[in-house]
C-alpha cells in the first residue's frame, strides 16, 4: 500500500505497518517499535526521535531519508539499501542481552552521518 505525505506521531495507524508498504515523504516522530520486521520502501521520509528495539530490517530500501536522534538497539540490518540518507545524532547500541546491531549485506550510497554513537563500531565503519 502507498502512503504519501503522512504524519505518524508515536505510532503507526492502521492499515500502515512496517511490512511491505511504500512510504513517500512521510514523517515519523517518537515511534517506539520492538521486534518489528521492516521491509518497506521509504522515499524522502524523516524519522525523528524513533526507537527500534530488536528491529529486523530485512531488504528495505531507504532513499533520501533523514534519521534524527533515532535509537537502534540490537537491530539486524540484512540486505538493506541506504541511498543518499542522513543520520544525525543516532545511536546504534546493544540490547538487553548485550547483542550489537548487525549489518549483513547492507549497502550505503552517498550517505552522511554526524555525531552518531556506535557501541561496536559496526555502523561507523560502513561509510
Amino acid at each position: 500500500m502507498l502512503f504519501e505525505l503522512q504524519q505518524f506521531d508515536t505510532q503507526l495507524q492502521k492499515p500502515a505497518d512496517w511490512f511491505s508498504h511504500v512510504f513517500m515523504y512521510c514523517d515519523f516522530s517518537s515511534i517506539n517499535t520492538e521486534g518489528a520486521i521492516i521491509d518497506s520502501l521509504f522515499q524522502g521520509c524523516r524519522f525523528n526521535n524513533c526507537d527500534w528495539y530488536w528491529g529486523f530490517f530485512n531488504l528495505p530500501v531507504f532513499v533520501e531519508v533523514k534519521f534524527e536522534k533515532c535509537k537502534f538497539r540490537g537491530c539486524s540490518f540484512t540486505g538493506c539499501k541506504f541511498v543518499e540518507c542522513e543520520f544525525l545524532e543516532c545511536e546504534f547500541t546493544i540490547d538487553s542481552f548485550n547483542k550489537n546491531c548487525t549489518f549483513d549485506k547492507t549497502v550505503w550510497y552517498d550517505c552522511k552521518k554526524e555525531r552518531c554513537k556506535d557501541v561496536a563500531g559496526e555502523f561507523n565503519n560502513k561509510f
